[in-house]
C-alpha cells in the first residue's frame, strides 16, 4: 500500500491510497470464498468451483466489487494509522480507479481545534420568574375542575354543560366515520374533538332535540382518510347536565390527597412547586445563554465532514419522527412551505450549533480539570437501569463502553454546573453546596 497525503485544510486530511497486488489478491480470495457458496456453477457442487472457473463464469469485475467491501475500510484504516492521524468521525472514501489496481481517495476529518473564549468574565442575571397569587389560583382552579361533578337540569344546553347525546353520527363523502349512542360529551368552547366548533353547535338544544350541521374535521383526525375534510353531523340530545364545582376550602384541600390539611397549606405547597419550576426554567435559560455566549467567544476549526455527519443524523431522526405519524417528508415540506434546500440548510445550522456546544463543554471539562469517580458512574448507571422499560435496555447499561459514555456525560454536566455558577457569580463554597444537593 502506497499512501500520499495532501496538506491539511479545514481540519481534513486527504489521503491518496494505491493498493498493491498482494493486498488486492488477499481480498479477492476472501471475496471468492464468500461468493462461491452462493452461486450455482454447472459441473461443480455448490461452493466447490475453483476461483478461475468462477471468474470465467461471472467476471473478475464482480469479484473486485465484492472485494472492495472489505478492502476499502481495512485499507483506509491502515493508511490513517500509518499517517498517525487522529480521526474524529467516519472518513469519506471514493474509489477513483478499480483496474488494474484500486486507487482510493479518503477525506479524513481530524480532531477539531477549540480555543476556549474568556468564559470566567461571562455574567447573566439570575432572576427566576416571580410566582404571583394568580398562578397559584390557576393551579388550584385546575384541580377544582378535575373534581367537578354534573347534575341533571331541565333547560337547554349551555357551554360547560355535559351533553348526554342519544346518538351522534358523522359522515364524510357518504362514509360513516363516527357513530355512537348514549354519549356523555363535556362541552368545551375550544374543544377539538370530534371537530372544532362541535360544542357550539349543541348550545341551545334540549332533551329530545336533534340537529344536523357541517364541520371541518381536524387534520389529525383518527380516520386519516377523513382528516381535514367537511363532515356531516347528526345528533340527538337525551339530557343536559350542569357542571358543579366544589367550594375551595379546607375540605377541598384535604380531598386532593396531597398531604395537606388546610387551604393555606395547599397554597403554600403549590407556591413551593411553582417556585421550583421557575428555578428549573430559569436555570435552563441560564445554561443555554452561558453556553451560547461561550460558543460565540470561542474559536473553532471543525472539519466540514463532522458537521455533515451530524446533519445527516438529524435529518434521519426527523424523518423517523415524521414516519411515526405517517407523514412523508414531501408532505412536511408542503405544510411548512419550505423547500428541501431550506430544510437541509436549517438542519445544517442546527447541526453546527450542536457540534460547537458539545465541543466547548468538552474543552471546559479540560480547562476546569473536571473529574468524576467510579461511585458517581455507578449511581448514574443504577438510575438508568432502574428507569429502563425492557430487559434489552437494562443490558444496554452494562459493560465498559457505556461506563465511558456515562463518564463523559457526567463530566460535561459538571462543567455546565461550573459555568452556570460562574455566570451567576457564585462562590466556590456555594458551588460545592449546590453540587452536594444535586
Amino acid at each position: 500500500m502506497k499512501v500520499t497525503q495532501d496538506a491539511i485544510v479545514d481540519r481534513q486530511a486527504i489521503l491518496h491510497i494505491e493498493v498493491e497486488s498482494p493486498e488486492l489478491e488477499d481480498h479477492l480470495d476472501r471475496a471468492y470464498k464468500r461468493l462461491v457458496g452462493r452461486v450455482a456453477i454447472p459441473g461443480f457442487r455448490k461452493g466447490k468451483a475453483p476461483r478461475s472457473v468462477f471468474e470465467r463464469q461471472y467476471g473478475r469485475e464482480r469479484l473486485v466489487e465484492e472485494a472492495l467491501e472489505s478492502l476499502v475500510p481495512e485499507t483506509v484504516n491502515k493508511a490513517i494509522e500509518q499517517q498517525g492521524l487522529e480521526m474524529t468521525s467516519t472518513p469519506h472514501v471514493a474509489v477513483e480507479e478499480r483496474q488494474p489496481l484500486p486507487k482510493l481517495k479518503a477525506t479524513v476529518p481530524l480532531k477539531p481545534i477549540v480555543e476556549l473564549g474568556a468564559y470566567k468574565s461571562l455574567r447573566f442575571a439570575d432572576k427566576p420568574e416571580a410566582v404571583g397569587e394568580d398562578r397559584i389560583d390557576s393551579v388550584i382552579n385546575r384541580a377544582r375542575e378535575m373534581q367537578a361533578t354534573y347534575e341533571p337540569v331541565e333547560r337547554p344546553l349551555e357551554m360547560t354543560d355535559m351533553a348526554v347525546l342519544g346518538t351522534v353520527e358523522c359522515k364524510v363523502e357518504d362514509r360513516v366515520v363516527l357513530a355512537g349512542t348514549d354519549v356523555e360529551y363535556p362541552m368545551v368552547a375550544d374543544g377539538p374533538y370530534p371537530a372544532p366548533g362541535f360544542a357550539a353547535e349543541l348550545v341551545g338544544l334540549k332533551a329530545g332535540d336533534s340537529r344536523e350541521f357541517s364541520l371541518r374535521l381536524p387534520d389529525d383526525a383518527r380516520d386519516t382518510a377523513a382528516a381535514g375534510k367537511p363532515g356531516q353531523f347528526k345528533v340527538t340530545v337525551n339530557a343536559a347536565k350542569k357542571k358543579v364545582l366544589p367550594e375551595i376550602n379546607d375540605d377541598f384541600a384535604k380531598s386532593l390527597g396531597e398531604g395537606v390539611q388546610s387551604l393555606d397549606e395547599l397554597r403554600a405547597k403549590v407556591r413551593a412547586e411553582l417556585e421550583k419550576q421557575a428555578q428549573d426554567a430559569n436555570r435552563n435559560v441560564l445554561e443555554n445563554k452561558a453556553v451560547d455566549a461561550l460558543v460565540e467567544a470561542t474559536k473553532f476549526e471543525i472539519p466540514p465532514l463532522l458537521i455533515e455527519h451530524q446533519t445527516e443524523y438529524l435529518l434521519y431522526d426527523q424523518q423517523e419522527a415524521l414516519s411515526r405519524y405517517k407523514i412523508s417528508f414531501q408532505d412536511y415540506m408542503q405544510s411548512t412551505g419550505k423547500t428541501g434546500e431550506q430544510v437541509i440548510g436549517e438542519t445544517r445550522e442546527n447541526a453546527s450549533r450542536r457540534v460547537k456546544r458539545a465541543l466547548v463543554l468538552e474543552q471546559l471539562v479540560k480547562a476546569e480539570d473536571v473529574t468524576v469517580n467510579d461511585e458517581e458512574i455507578d449511581r448514574e448507571l443504577e438510575q438508568l437501569r432502574a428507569s429502563a422499560r425492557t430487559p434489552q435496555e437494562v443490558e444496554r447499561y452494562k459493560g465498559n463502553q457505556i461506563r465511558g459514555n456515562v463518564r463523559s456525560v457526567l463530566e460535561r454536566r459538571r462543567a455546565l454546573e461550573i459555568l452556570v455558577a460562574i455566570v451567576k457569580e457564585e462562590s466556590p463554597a456555594t458551588q460545592e453546596v449546590a453540587q452536594a444537593q444535586g
